[in-house]
């Protein structure tokens, strides 16, 4: 008696997948680490590398101190701003 032949070499799993670029669905075989569709791929391949030097972030230096107040006469803190005595919407 013979048994049921099956040929797994043959058999292909696969997963959907969203291309991480343009966002279209596509198939690419079980457990694969393709992210980009074929056309995208093909277009992020034309790109240069990225740079992977990393600038570190400078803050700000904080109040510049021995300013003139004479810069800021133009502002206001009043000028713009409802009080609330002028009543409003709740």
């Amino acid at each position: 008696m013979k048994g049921k032949v099956t040929n797994s070499a043959n058999e292909l799993c696969l997963e959907l997948k969203y291309c991480e670029r343009c966002g279209g669905l596509w198939l690419r075989p079980a457990g694969g680490d393709q992210i980009y569709c074929t056309a995208c791929a093909c277009k992020m391949a034309e790109l240069p590398p990225a740079s992977t030097v990393r600038k570190s972030a400078k803050l700000s230096q904080g109040p510049r101190w021995g300013m003139d107040h004479s810069d800021y006469e133009d502002c206001d803190d009043d000028e713009g701003m409802d009080s609330p005595a002028t009543g409003g919407v709740a």
